[in-house]
């Protein structure tokens, strides 16, 4: 096994799941990144943080505090439009793997400083669907009324790798 524990990052849930679903078919304890019982300074760890306008939340404090064997950034895009080479580079990640998960979007756990970046982003989008672009009402309907795509499915290649020798 890669990594002796694993590390998270949530805002509203879903990088959550992800750990914990991780934690039991792995046998890894999994921890918030903040938690009184996070792994000892310098732990090989596999780390996991949602993503806001294209940086892994956590993920600057985790590298100066554990050794990040890998990370997982769980965000709303589908995979087919995340460009995770230039996610690893903008992250400096270096040669550490990076895999996307499809998170999930739940607009009454959005706070702060997330849910005034998404006002622009719901306005511009509700204007397009009412002008009708299908794209946009589907995206709508995210905003309105949330999504969940957590799946266990989109963690095999993370197990794979963790059970690389």
């Amino acid at each position: 096994m890669r990594a002796d524990a694993i590390v998270h990052h949530s805002s509203t849930g879903f990088t959550r799941q992800y750990a914990k679903m991780l934690s039991q078919a792995t046998g890894l304890p999994a921890c918030p990144l903040d938690a009184p019982e996070a792994p000892l300074r310098g732990t090989p760890v596999l780390f996991l943080g949602w993503l806001r306008a294209g940086t892994i939340q956590g993920l600057k404090g985790a590298l100066g505090r554990w050794q990040v064997a890998a990370v997982c950034a769980v965000g709303m895009a589908s995979p087919a439009e995340v460009d995770v080479s230039r996610l690893a580079r903008s992250s400096h990640l270096g040669d550490r793997p990076l895999f996307y998960l499809r998170g999930g979007y739940a607009p009454d756990r959005v706070k702060g400083l997330s849910k005034i970046m998404m006002t622009p982003i719901f306005l511009s989008t509700k204007h397009a669907a009412a002008k009708g672009d299908p794209k946009a009402g589907a995206l709508m309907e995210v905003l309105v009324h949330g999504v969940n795509w957590v799946s266990r499915e989109q963690l095999q290649p993370v197990l794979d790798w963790l059970e690389q020798p």
